[in-house]
């Protein structure tokens, strides 16, 4: 797989390919030489968090869950039976 990578320093942005590296070697930038990101930070950085995916999921169900039903002690006044 290859990612972009853009130089904080001259805003050089050049190809990086993650697969045939180990994680501890270093991103440089090509143009001026300025270290970027090791491999395995890049790559740990750009990786899915799924913790935030299922919360995100969770809370799109609470939402809807919410919006089609009503609480179960909402009643309108007028349909309450009295002792």
């Amino acid at each position: 797989m290859k990612d972009s990578i853009a130089c904080t320093r001259c805003g050089n942005t050049q190809v990086v390919s993650l697969e045939a590296h180990s994680e501890w070697d270093e991103i440089s930038c090509t143009e001026c030489g300025e270290f970027l990101d090791t491999i395995g930070h890049w790559a740990d950085s750009h990786a899915p968090n799924y913790s935030v995916q299922i919360l995100n999921q969770c809370r799109s169900l609470t939402l809807k869950l919410a919006r089609e039903n009503q609480p179960l002690n909402d009643h309108p006044l007028g349909l309450r039976a009295t002792a």
